[in-house]
């Protein structure tokens, strides 16, 4: 059955429509959550996942071009698989673990030690919103794009909130004595 045909179908609330892409798209869609997730999740969890990325998909028919099926799923997808990351990981994990520091220097640990300090205090202060586009551009290497996608917003706005986010922290560290070198944040 083609695509277009069974988006309609879906639109018209026929479960036979939602199994038969269950069955075509469930590989496709547990893919994107293990690539988000970069394999930190259960089967469990992602066999949760994947079934609550379809449950969206039922839910949010009427939402669906016909042309773009997959990429709506992937959409889903992705952001079920951040929102798990964010509610498993993002809280748990501790920023500083992840800069690299040199054994060889005690006083260049003392000053990444400070830094990543004052970078947790920063992220701490800015609005949720802010603060997961921070962490999902700079910490997970997400686009802006997918960032808007995932996140259901405008992408001007993502780039709005990201460059003011961008001054608090600027502001920060030269307040706090550091001097700014114009490409480390861009």
């Amino acid at each position: 059955m083609k695509e277009e045909k069974l988006v309609m179908q879906l639109k018209k609330k026929k479960t036979s429509a939602l199994e038969r892409i269950i069955e075509i798209y469930t590989p496709y869609v547990s893919t994107v959550i293990k690539n988000t997730l970069k394999g930190y999740i259960s089967n469990e969890d992602l066999e949760e996942l994947v079934a609550d990325s379809f449950m969206s998909l039922w839910e949010h028919a009427d939402n669906i071009s016909s042309q773009r099926l997959c990429g709506y799923l992937s959409a889903i997808s992705r952001t079920r698989a951040y929102n798990y990351m964010r509610k498993n990981f993002v809280v748990t994990e501790n920023i500083e673990d992840n800069i690299i520091i040199s054994d060889d220097n005690v006083e260049e640990e003392a000053v990444q030690r400070e830094l990543s300090d004052m970078l947790k205090d920063v992220l701490s202060r800015l609005p949720d919103t802010e603060r997961e586009i921070m962490l999902r551009f700079y910490y997970y290497s997400q686009k802006v794009s997918e960032i808007s996608d995932d996140m259901n917003m405008n992408l001007s706005t993502v780039k709005t909130k990201l460059s003011r986010s961008r001054k608090v922290l600027r502001k920060e560290l030269e307040k706090r004595g550091y001097g700014y070198e114009e490409n480390r944040l861009e």
